[in-house]
């Protein structure tokens, strides 16, 4: 259970990081946009955006995007009618103001030429001042168009996120409360008034466009009934749905602890608790790496490096230089390291702490440094993978997976119906299938009990007396030390370099000359981790590299749009 804790963690944790945030830490508060046409079919648009910063900055953005045949001139912006600098970036225009932590209201102005479009029937104001490249929310949106002066004869319709936010006061002055629109929306919006209120503009066509108003706002209606009318419908199916699903998972889970119970049943059945070394089923390091969850440092290296000594077929020299004894390795992996350290990073069967810092300082080594590394790690892990210590499951995980891919079409619908609750409680289900289709891979009976005996022998190895250790034979105290090494457990290591104090390598028996050997064993490991761990920590070190953002691409009407944002 504890792996499905961490599974549940995890998916959870994915799900409620924050989105990729600015380099700035903002939000827009309010912004107000009011758009006066002019006679001549100019529009003069002044706007006033509230920034709430968190953090330092050095002015806002203003992305806007002309329609075809239309133009953004004169653009200007003031704070507290005091004129700020502006630097145009083709159509991102960047306003200089800085500051930190704190509250500013930025005016802005400009004038859309050729803005009105004056047909036979109608003129009309279409445009888009954001769409869905932009890249910041609008917590409050508020548009007004007015006209030249004052008429009675209006018609306005809004699209996507302003459908449905429009009224129209008594002078012709048309009000798009839109309240907070979120980024990557478009919202476009569209008023027409009686041509005669634009002398000076001129006739786009000898055309007509108020039955294509009309029927866009019928067709928007209709498509507004038939959503909510699905909306309604999703709402009422999704608890069965949802619910189908979390049971589904929840038999899921009881399923694999019953496994796991099962078989860590048959080891305790099988297998009892001793202070003794368990029986090796695997090489050293393969188990250390089995125990680390297949994840390896350098304290799992210099362990590998200790028990190439330790079988003899390497020989200690001093405290800083090994050389090659034999290259007849029981296994693959071990003749690798030995190629690794003792033919590239060292010279003529000879591998020296110095040569390890000379090789890694050099950065064009780096390279094949990781490379050697993980060929090494790749091919303890083709040991370990020999074995029958994973159940891979392979039907449950594709039951899993399936299920999780089914759930993905509608969560889609689910958020395109603004259902968001129903959508919440969909992706959890999801990500959590998915992550347990990618990972679950239960221990089979051999991976536990071997995982078991080897955590039994790490929990006792404290009360072990001294007496006991003094019986074991030196190679059954350096693979304790090893092991507490390349696991990285220190208890064990502390433990053992105690033990080891006690001893009197004075003697020249037979006995004695094994204490002596165990006595350095553990002395030198201290000099090789942190060589190794000092050569680790130089090849990986990366620099890092940032990138900026580029206007949109004008998703709104006529190929307009545009957007707001902070440097």
């Amino acid at each position: 259970m504890k792996r499905m804790a961490l599974l549940f963690i995890f998916v959870f944790t994915i799900i409620l990081l924050p989105l990729p945030v600015f380099a700035v830490d903002f939000s827009i508060e309010n912004s107000e946009i009011n758009a006066y046409l002019q006679e001549n079919g100019d529009v003069e648009v002044s706007e006033q955006h509230t920034y709430q910063f968190d953090d330092d900055f050095n002015g806002i953005t203003r992305t806007l995007i002309p329609k075809e045949e239309t133009q953004i001139i004169n653009f200007e912006a003031s704070e507290n009618n005091e004129i700020l600098d502006v630097e145009q970036e083709e159509n991102l225009y960047k306003v200089y103001r800085s500051g930190s932590d704190e509250k500013i209201t930025v005016d802005l102005s400009y004038t859309i030429s050729n803005g009105v479009e004056v047909f036979s029937d109608l003129a009309q104001f279409y445009w888009p001042f954001f769409d869905t490249s932009n890249e910041s929310t609008y917590q409050n949106m508020d548009i007004y168009v007015h006209p030249p002066q004052s008429t009675e004869e209006v018609l306005a319709l809004g699209y996507d996120e302003a459908y449905g936010t429009s009224t129209t006061n008594s002078d012709g002055v048309v009000h798009f409360a839109m309240g907070e629109v979120a980024s990557g929306s478009n919202g476009d919006i569209r008023v027409a008034y009686n041509p005669t209120l634009f002398p000076s503009a001129s006739l786009i066509e000898n055309n007509t466009i108020r039955e294509e108003i009309a029927a866009d706002k019928l067709r928007l209606e209709e498509e507004a009934a038939a959503f909510k009318s699905r909306q309604e419908v999703l709402n009422l199916i999704s608890p069965y749905i949802v619910g189908l699903f979390t049971i589904s998972l929840i038999v899921l889970f009881f399923r694999t602890r019953s496994i796991k119970n099962r078989r860590l049943w048959e080891v305790e059945r099988s297998s009892s608790p001793s202070y003794l070394l368990p029986n090796q089923e695997m090489s050293l390091p393969a188990t250390m790496l089995y125990m680390r969850n297949m994840y390896a440092n350098s304290d799992f290296l210099s362990a590998a490096l200790l028990d190439l000594v330790r079988k003899g077929y390497v020989k200690r020299e001093d405290d800083s230089n090994f050389t090659v004894v034999d290259s007849n390795t029981d296994h693959p992996h071990e003749s690798i390291l030995i190629n690794w350290l003792f033919y590239k990073i060292g010279e003529k069967e000879v591998f020296s702490l110095t040569a390890l810092e000379s090789y890694t300082k050099n950065e064009d080594n780096h390279s094949t440094y990781n490379n050697d590394f993980h060929k090494w790690i790749e091919s303890v892990k083709d040991e370990t993978k020999g074995y029958d210590l994973v159940d891979k499951q392979k039907g449950l995980r594709w039951t899993s997976a399936v299920a999780g891919i089914l759930l993905i079409p509608f969560i889609i619908i689910l958020g395109v119906h603004s259902l968001f609750m129903w959508m919440f409680f969909s992706i959890c289900l999801s990500l959590t299938l998915l992550v347990f289709a990618a990972i679950y891979q239960p221990r089979t009976v051999q991976g536990l009990r071997i995982r078991q005996q080897w955590k039994d022998f790490s929990s006792n190895y404290d009360n072990i007396g001294e007496k006991e250790w003094k019986e074991w034979m030196s190679d059954t105290q350096m693979q304790a030390f090893i092991y507490a090494l390349g696991t990285g457990n220190k208890s064990m290591q502390k433990k053992s370099e105690q033990l080891s104090k006690r001893l009197s390598p004075t003697v020249t028996t037979d006995t004695n000359t094994q204490t002596i050997d165990i006595v350095m064993f553990i002395l030198i490991a201290g000099t090789i981790n942190n060589q190794f761990d000092q050569a680790n920590s130089t090849v990986s070190a990366s620099t890092s590299s940032s990138s900026g953002s580029v206007p949109g691409g004008g998703a709104g009407v006529g190929g307009g749009g545009g957007g707001s944002g902070a440097f």
